[in-house]
């Protein structure tokens, strides 16, 4: 709630003073002007020329010890600022604050965001390469009798299959 805050006869017989130099209002809210009179029951007049952001033009007020004024900035208002007068002594002295008009700061999102279901990685299953590693090396065993047909040849590749299953399946075991 924005309020400003106005001392009628405090300093002397109609003098006046303002709480602040300028106030922040949002659209759509209200700015509260509290008047306080210290002396003797007074005239005072609240106006401004502030159409775009308020109906409110002017009220003359009769003090007599506190009272306070209600100003509805306009929900459609756009952003700016106007000048508010406060006139006592029936004109002799008058001070001015500036109302700053703002947006609303928008409320913070409380959303949840929804959990993201974090896939794992495509996992060959250990099994799987435990059977089809061997298979892979009798394949090459295979390929290379047809290869090279000679006697010598295939007693090579038996023994580099041999070497290359040993391989794996110590391999595979480590793995575990």
């Amino acid at each position: 709630m924005a309020l400003v805050e106005v001392q009628l006869n405090r300093l002397g017989i109609n003098s006046l003073e303002i709480s602040t130099d300028s106030v922040d209002v949002s659209v759509g809210t209200s700015l509260h002007v509290h008047i306080i009179n210290y002396g003797a029951p007074t005239h005072a007049t609240l106006k401004t020329e502030a159409n775009p952001y308020t109906s409110f033009t002017y009220e003359n007020l009769y003090v007599q010890d506190e009272s306070e004024v209600r100003i509805d900035i306009l929900p459609n208002a756009n952003p700016g600022s106007f000048a508010m007068q406060m006139i006592s002594g029936y004109g002799m002295h008058r001070e001015e604050f500036m109302v700053n008009v703002l947006l609303p700061e928008p409320e913070p999102c409380v959303c949840e965001e929804p959990e993201k279901e974090e896939k794992e990685p495509f996992k060959i299953p250990l099994q799987v390469i435990n059977a089809v590693m061997p298979i892979l090396a009798l394949i090459v065993l295979i390929l290379w009798i047809a290869v090279f047909p000679s006697a010598p040849g295939i007693l090579m590749a038996v023994i580099i299959y041999v070497i290359m299953l040993a391989g794996i399946l110590i391999a595979c075991r480590s793995a575990q």
